[in-house]
Formats: structure tokens, C-alpha cells, sequence
């Protein structure tokens, strides 16, 4: 992970496009700085209440499991993610951006006083059915990572897109369609206003 001593989260960049957003808030006592992590990282696995998190967050997310039933609690590892964005969706999506959680990762450095949570997110089939095509705008090869770290009173959120790329691979012309015309507008900056604002919930006091 970059900045963080890991490797896996996020993956290397080899296509596409690639986003790196970050935020930090230093706290008056390590005490409160230890509170303020718990806290981010409880926001960050709270996916269903991402919407709640800033105003500028206009995607509904809800976590379901290999059958798309809905889920309240936490994400864990290989969770699916139906999400509705202010667009149309696709056929095969059943109207949603579906991603699945790919890594969960935590790791502890208590000689450094530092500590990290790690989520990646990877673009996925739709579960509520039979076809294995990736229901969402990027192919499967984009990933979304989310990092918060805690070194002794900073704490920092970070956001890494990777090998975001329109997926054009769908069976039906209207989804291709679609996915190139929201992907071109997430790479040119339309999503990035969600992610800065998330990033800043997750730290807000």
C-alpha cells in the first residue's frame, strides 16, 4: 500500500486511469487520535451508511450476499455491493453498479504507533442472476481502495482508483453505451467530488 509499508492494497497501475485523494486531521492527544481511528474505520466498514457519511455522496450502497440479499452489518471479505448511482443503470446490473469487497486488511505497528485498515473494492457480476458478465462501468480490472491510517496523532483517509477503464464488454449495445458514457465521466472528474467528500466524513469530528 502506498505510504503505508503494504504491497497489496492498492494494486499496481498498468491500464486505464488512476486516482489518488487524501485527507488529514491531527488530534491534541494520542488518546483521542486512538478514538478518532476506531472511529473512521467503523465508517469505512459501515458501507450501507456511506450515504450518510457527506452530503456529497449521492450513490446508495448496500452490502448483500451471494444470493443479493441485503446484509446489515459491516463488510467482510467477498461481500458483493449493489450500488445506485444518479444514472441509469445497466440491464445486466438490474438497474445497479455491483462491486464485490476484494481485500479487508488490517495491520498494527505498535513500535512505530502506527496503525492501518484497508478495504479494496472490485467491479463484479450481478448475484441476483445467472449471468457472470461485470455489471458495473469499469471492467473488472478497476479496483477502489480505501486506507486509514494512524500514525500516533494523524489520522489519514485515502482514496486509490486503478485501471479504471470503460467496460465495453457487455452483450447488449445499450450497457456499453451507457458504461462508456459514465466511466469517461468518472474519469473526468465527475466521482471525484464523492470521493474527497467520503474521505472527509470518515475523518469528520
Amino acid at each position: 500500500m502506498e505510504n503505508t509499508g503494504k504491497a497489496s492494497i492498492p494494486p499496481d497501475q498498468t491500464e486505464g486511469i488512476s486516482k489518488n485523494f487524501e485527507e488529514t486531521i491531527e488530534m491534541d492527544t494520542l488518546e483521542e487520535a486512538q478514538d478518532m481511528f476506531v472511529t473512521a474505520k467503523d465508517r469505512l466498514l459501515n458501507v450501507n451508511q456511506w450515504h450518510e457519511v457527506s452530503e456529497t455522496i449521492k450513490s446508495q450502497f448496500q452490502i448483500v450476499d451471494h444470493q443479493a440479499h441485503s446484509i446489515n452489518r459491516k463488510a467482510h471479505k467477498g461481500d458483493f455491493i449493489k450500488i445506485n448511482i444518479p444514472a441509469p443503470g445497466t440491464d445486466t446490473g438490474e438497474g445497479a453498479d455491483w462491486v464485490k469487497v476484494d481485500a479487508i486488511e488490517y495491520d498494527d505497528y505498535p513500535d512505530e504507533n502506527r496503525e492501518v485498515i484497508a478495504m479494496r473494492l472490485r467491479p463484479a457480476s450481478n448475484p441476483s442472476n445467472a449471468d457472470e458478465s461485470v455489471a458495473h462501468f469499469f471492467t473488472d480490472h478497476a479496483t477502489s481502495s480505501f486506507v486509514i491510517e494512524r500514525h500516533q496523532k494523524k489520522i489519514i483517509a485515502r482514496y486509490f482508483g486503478r485501471n479504471e477503464k470503460p467496460n465495453t464488454t457487455t452483450e447488449k449495445l445499450t450497457d456499453t453505451v451507457r458504461n462508456i458514457a459514465v466511466a469517461v465521466g468518472a474519469m473526468l472528474g465527475f466521482s471525484d467530488v464523492q470521493w474527497k467528500g467520503m474521505l472527509k466524513g470518515f475523518l469528520a469530528t
